[in-house]
């Protein structure tokens, strides 16, 4: 095994036993488990719920952002591309690399565009 793996599995192992221990520790130390009924209800505070909870949820801003994410992202990702491409291939063997990034950019715009269609099939 590298190094890399090793300690990955180090790692896993620690957080398990962190994990298991800690459950362990605070049911040795006297931790109970309390049921109460107001852990039943819809709020554990104990406040009945009031009204329908059907209301109109605006969610057009939050597909807004999702979309914005997106194209960071994908403008991230194309800038490392760009800096790659500038130290991996030569002057005149740019042609495949640019179709791949052509097409990957595409994809994504075509999926950005189907998020702000309204969730609609793209063939209709």
């Amino acid at each position: 095994m590298d190094a890399g793996t090793e300690s990955f599995i180090v790692f896993a192992v620690i957080a398990v036993i962190f994990g298991v221990g800690s459950i362990i520790a605070n049911r040795m130390l006297g931790a109970r488990r309390v049921k109460s009924y107001l852990q039943d209800l819809t709020y554990e505070c104990g406040e009945e719920a009031e009204g329908s909870a059907m209301v109109d949820f605006p969610t057009h801003h939050y597909v807004f952002a999702i979309v914005f994410v997106a194209v960071d992202v994908l403008g991230f990702l194309l800038a490392l591309w760009a800096v790659s491409l500038h130290y991996f291939v030569k002057f005149d063997e740019w042609l495949i690399p640019a179709l791949v990034v052509g097409v990957f950019s595409c994809m994504a715009l075509l999926g950005i565009y189907y998020v702000l269609r309204g969730e609609q099939s793209l063939w209709v």
